[in-house]
């Protein structure tokens, strides 16, 4: 009798591993892989495995450097696909050459066995990172790793290459806590010759997918976007967006907005939180037109274009503000009874005018009038330019407090309300029920319509 390497069970000399424990078969792919490269490389130790491949840290012998090998298991080796993808991995990271993106040093076939070389980098990954400190990181820590990212990945796109599986555990930390990207095995080129993964095929982690790909639609860098700015999220608040079994998360990416980034972090800067909704917009076309305005964002470098002038208008009340004729039936009944103060308000105005415009009753020393101003509902940076017109109708249940760009509307249900076509930030408040946030797409000449489920909190 033998006993398990692991957990020292009793098995018979015959037996190939023992009955309590799964088979690893790392043991016997390291031996072969030693064996296929005697003399190139010397094999140090398991660094870890997926559900396709195995990664070992080893020395190369030439150029006396550590390196990373990624080789898929024995068993897998048969299935031509699979086969494919892990090839695709090797050509597609190697044509990309950036500071935050793990370089490739060969791509091989031996022996029985596919590997790739890549550099080792000397950290740990942010999944790892996330789990220590229970999710929720500075937030300067926080701004940095999404603009390494961003940059990594608009750096890819910009070669027709969209990694699709973006999401912490693939996302390196080196020693000096600057971001690597790495695992671009489900990635493909856009412009290649060949699709290895079909339309129609869905591959990714649910938590961090984007609705067109939840859908099996063909993507874009928008859908990194997507991926990076869930990865934001948990950064910022210890939580995914959805949770749940997969099917259940695949819905929610599809069909519900996720729950507002304030309401788990309070803190999140503004230009921020701005950023990572816009970038988890359902409708691809509301998300930033690339990674490098998506970093921006994210780095706190457009934060000097929200200025006090929006926040003002946040927080004054919708009937110190004339509606303007195309847009008043927005306005909420209990608002409607205002015309009075309105209209004594504009008596006032022509008053001080007339007073003001008759010299012989100032003096020198009089000082000029100060006329108070009222705050402008000024559209937020992350909505694009109005064009024609088109409706909005929201529902909710329960009824809530509608508000668009941060502007009050009123109780749901509003319904054949015209509006600009652009993007709008919609946001819905019911005590009691958690605030749902979402940015819409209006389109010219089109009705959207949306009905919301609030959650208790």
């Amino acid at each position: 009798m033998n006993d398990c390497p692991r957990c020292h069970t009793p098995i018979p000399y015959d037996a190939l591993h023992c009955s309590l424990c799964p088979p690893d078969y790392t043991l016997e792919l390291r031996e072969r892989l030693a064996r296929a490269l005697e003399g190139r490389y010397e094999i140090i130790r398991l660094l870890g495995r997926g559900g396709m491949a195995a990664v070992f840290l080893a020395r190369d012998l030439v150029l006396e450097r550590e390196v990373a090998i990624k080789v898929l298991p024995p068993d897998m080796m048969g299935d031509a696909h699979l086969m494919a993808r892990f090839q695709q991995e090797g050509k597609t990271a190697a044509k990309l050459d950036h500071s935050n993106i793990i370089p490739i040093h060969r791509v091989e076939s031996e022996a029985g066995l596919a590997y790739i070389v890549m550099k080792y980098v000397a950290g740990h990954s942010l999944e790892e990172k996330l789990s220590q400190r229970k999710g929720r990181l500075p937030i300067p820590q926080v701004r940095q790793l999404l603009r390494e990212a961003a940059l990594a990945l608009g750096h890819a796109h910009r070669r027709h290459v969209v990694h699709r599986d973006v999401k912490p555990a693939n996302i390196m930390l080196d020693e000096d806590g600057h971001v690597v990207l790495t695992d671009f095995g489900i990635s493909k080129a856009v412009q290649g010759t060949t699709q290895i993964t079909s339309t129609g095929t869905i591959i990714g982690t649910p938590q961090y997918m984007s609705p067109e790909q939840a859908k099996g639609r063909n993507v874009d860098g928008r859908t990194d976007q997507y991926a990076l700015a869930i990865v934001g999220y948990r950064a910022l608040t210890g939580k995914v967006p959805f949770e749940g079994d997969a099917q259940s998360i695949l819905y929610q990416q599809v069909h519900e907005p996720p729950p507002s980034v304030l309401e788990r972090r309070p803190d999140t800067p503004p230009d921020l939180r701005i950023a990572i909704e816009r970038a988890l917009a359902k409708d691809p076309k509301a998300r930033f037109p690339n990674m490098d305005e998506f970093a921006a964002w994210v780095s706190g470098e457009r934060a000097s274009s929200l200025d006090s002038s929006t926040v003002t208008a946040v927080r004054a009340p919708v009937t110190s503000v004339r509606t303007p004729a195309k847009t008043r039936e927005l306005a909420s009944p209990e608002g409607q009874g205002a015309g009075v103060y309105v209209a004594l308000g504009t008596v006032a105005v022509i008053l001080t005018a007339a007073f003001i415009g008759i010299p012989k009753l100032r003096t020198p020393a009089d000082p000029p009038p100060v006329v108070a101003s009222t705050p402008k509902i000024q559209r937020s940076p992350a909505a694009s330019p109005r064009r024609a017109s088109g409706s909005l109708q929201i529902r909710s249940n329960p009824r809530a407090v509608l508000y668009l760009d941060g502007v009050k509307v009123g109780l749901t249900p509003v319904t054949r309300s015209k509006l600009a076509a652009g993007s709008y930030r919609v946001r819905l408040e019911h005590k009691g029920y958690r605030t749902l946030t979402e940015t819409l797409m209006v389109k010219a000449g089109r009705s959207t319509s949306r009905s919301y489920q609030l959650r208790r909190r």
